[in-house]
């Protein structure tokens, strides 16, 4: 019999679908608390109902979006609970995170964070608030990168999605980009240093500091002033 590699099939049209929402909804572009239906999603896309249907059940399935009666959905909003326990993760995670790299730094390339952290000075600078989220989700992923720990970065890919629909708005509060962008230039500095009890102590501040800029957004919406 012969033995021969299957070839690559097309991505399939659920997968686009599920591709093509879950950006509208990283991007802003599908708003939370605002009632979207499938066979509206379907026309737009200009593809039939089923695999829209099959596309919202995965992004259920990841905790994105509600499925509500009469095929509509709408983007999850985050409670006090959702906030906190995201946080909890965040910080177990990327404590270690930056302990494990101060451990090695001399043994480290840096080069992708630098250039991480140039664009988020310019989207910042620019008040492009989606891309300076985009690009803050990378910077902490990049650090887990940094482990070599497979478990971590997976655990960090996993909660990405939830980082930055957390971050898109919180980023709009007055001076938040550049405060991040300061928290973030401190912290690499004292990774690269190999200042362990240091960095731990920068990133537990900067996560703090990400999870009342949350916790303010979601919880208090009418305290905040937006830039």
């Amino acid at each position: 019999m012969l033995n021969v590699t299957p070839l690559n099939q097309p991505e399939s049209l659920s997968k686009m679908a599920y591709n093509a929402i879950r950006r509208s909804i990283l991007s802003g572009d599908i708003k939370i608390d605002e009632i979207y239906y499938e066979v509206h999603i379907a026309k737009n896309l200009g593809i039939s109902r089923t695999p829209v249907r099959e596309a919202l059940l995965e992004l259920s399935s990841q905790g994105l979006i509600s499925l509500l009666p009469r095929k509509g959905f709408i983007v999850k909003t985050f409670s006090r609970k959702d906030i906190e326990e995201i946080f909890e993760i965040r910080s177990a995670i990327e404590l270690a995170t930056v302990e494990k790299i101060s451990q090695t730094s001399s043994l480290l390339e840096f080069n992708t964070l630098d250039d991480i952290l140039t664009s988020q000075c310019r989207a910042a600078a620019d008040k492009a608030h989606s891309k300076f989220v985009k690009l803050d989700r990378s910077f902490h992923v990049a650090l887990g990168k940094l482990t070599n720990n497979s478990r971590i970065e997976i655990i960090m890919q996993n909660i990405r999605d939830f980082m930055h629909l957390m971050g898109l708005h919180a980023v709009e509060l007055r001076g938040r980009m550049d405060a991040v962008v300061n928290e973030h230039k401190m912290l690499l500095h004292a990774v690269r240093q190999g200042m362990i009890m240091e960095s731990r102590v920068l990133m537990n501040y900067h996560l703090q500091q990400s999870r009342n800029a949350v916790l303010q957004t979601y919880v208090t919406p009418s305290s905040h002033s937006k830039a």
